[in-house]
């Protein structure tokens, strides 16, 4: 899995997921995703998952701890481009009512006033 932040500096973080996020690489994608978001202080994220094939229980955990983080800080998490058995996975668990996917990007931007 490679994880890419593909606007640094930027209010509101965008990182693109290629690869699943699987127990041995969940700890990599929550740290990276909570040291951009730390790093400029965002209330938003977007996390493009066009990419991500599948993810496992550890991998929505990273999704959970790194969409509550949101949560405190007023702001959201908006995973886009889920699908296949992704989108599956996602759905199924009850994170879609939680933190609600966009299906692109640009749908992920409008979301949240980009």
């Amino acid at each position: 899995m490679n994880i890419t932040l593909n606007n640094p500096g930027s209010p509101v973080p965008e990182f693109t997921v290629d690869g699943a996020i699987d127990t041995l690489e969940a700890p990599k994608f929550q740290e990276t995703v909570l040291a951009g978001i730390a790093a400029v202080q965002a209330k938003d994220v977007v996390i493009d998952c066009t990419a991500m094939p599948y993810l496992t229980s550890t991998g929505l955990r990273a999704f959970m701890t790194i969409g509550k983080t949101m949560k405190a800080a007023g702001g959201r998490m908006v995973p886009c481009g889920l699908s296949g058995l992704a989108l599956e996975i996602y759905t199924s668990s009850g994170f879609a009512q939680v933190f609600p996917p966009a299906e692109t990007l640009d749908d992920a931007r409008r979301m949240l006033g980009g």
